[in-house]
């Protein structure tokens, strides 16, 4: 059985390979391990790697799995595959920022083509007396600017997009 997962966004490959009844050969990677597992109940077990004893008990709901191995605790959440790719998709992909409700634009500080951060503010938007300043979702090139300085906008006009 083959199966993947990541550690701080570096995903890792893991071979379970049957050797004989409870007894099976891990490998990550070009590191191989023998293991042999006795389950204690059914949240725990109690692994022979290599020859050293590991206690393991793990306990899962349907957001993660909370693990605990010689008396260290491991939180593994679960993510399905769109989850993880959405992740990237999502930073790559265009944004639309519109106005959530009426108001004038004071100042516009970046142009048409320019690469923004993260964060970054690229317009101050005037509404009910208060000024707002309008960031970036996300790094990238602004592609498009729609109001300039003193242009009046409603709700859900488009302002800028990003990608």
């Amino acid at each position: 059985m083959n199966l993947s997962f990541w550690i701080e966004d570096k995903e890792f490959k893991l071979s379970l390979e049957e050797k004989s009844e409870n007894e099976i050969l891990v490998s990550i990677g070009k590191r191989k391990r023998h293991v042999s597992v006795e389950f204690i109940t059914s949240d725990e077990v109690l692994l022979n790697i290599d020859g050293k004893i590991h206690e393991v008990i793990i306990n899962s709901n349907s957001l993660s799995f909370s693990v605990y191995v010689n008396g260290r605790f491991f939180k593994i959440e679960k993510k399905s595959i769109s989850q993880i790719l959405g992740r990237e998709v999502e930073r790559l992909r265009k944004r639309e920022i519109v106005t959530s409700m009426p108001g004038r634009i004071i100042k516009v500080f970046v142009r048409e083509g320019e690469k923004v951060e993260e964060g970054q503010a690229v317009l101050v938007l005037e509404a009910m007396k208060m000024q707002n300043e309008i960031k970036s979702p996300q790094s990238g090139t602004i592609t498009r600017i729609v109001p300039r300085a003193g242009d009046s906008v409603e709700t859900g006009s488009l302002l800028f997009s990003v990608e």
